[in-house]
């Protein structure tokens, strides 16, 4: 088994552990008993279990940027990107959170713990976003000066009411209305 797919194996194990029994009842050894590694090959790989617990949000936080850089070969208008975007980031944290429960109570206890772990996500996401806003830009959709700090712009606005969102206070709601929401994130920046 390759050094990539040993590490893959072991965030695979613990995701489900942490998912399966709680993450304060996760440890080292737990993990390296389930995947079948020596806790030396696990401690060779992460430093500790909270490295390995970030890890696990990366991995399942990654399966959203991949289809959100998808979008990006899309044969579709920059408007249409944003909309598809937006809809796709919803949807990807409800479903990490709805498979890992863990996930879900940290969502709910710690977001901080989650944003820390999400930094380098974050920044992918913008610059998904920037690519996005410069291709509206470009096709005369979107009327805006500063493509870097809109993409930022619109990130945090989302993250802002992920929370809400997942605690389905305005969940079932935005589902019902994404046009009328999309409509309201669209209004700001296209070209009048």
């Amino acid at each position: 088994m390759g050094k990539d797919n040993t590490r893959q194996l072991i965030i695979e194990t613990a995701l489900k552990l942490f998912s399966e029994r709680g993450r304060k009842n996760v440890n080292m050894d737990s993990v390296a008993e389930v995947c079948g590694k020596s806790r030396r090959t696990i401690y060779n790989y992460f430093l500790n279990i909270d490295m390995l617990y970030l890890a696990t949000i990366e991995y399942e936080l990654d399966k959203m940027i991949m289809q959100l850089n998808a979008i990006l070969s899309e044969n579709i208008s920059a408007d249409e990107m944003l909309r598809k975007f937006i809809h796709i980031h919803f949807k990807s944290i409800q479903q990490a959170t709805e498979r890992n429960k863990t996930l879900r109570t940290i969502f709910y206890e710690s977001y901080g713990e989650i944003d820390r772990a999400r930094r380098p996500i974050d920044l992918q996401e913008i610059r998904i976003l920037k690519n996005i806003i410069d291709k509206g830009r470009t096709q005369e959709i979107f009327d805006l000066r500063e493509s870097q700090w809109t993409a930022m712009l619109i990130l945090y606005a989302i993250k802002g009411i992920e929370l809400p969102f997942l605690k389905h206070s305005i969940g079932n709601w935005l589902e019902k209305n994404e046009d009328y929401v999309m409509g309201i994130v669209l209004r700001s920046i296209l070209r009048k």
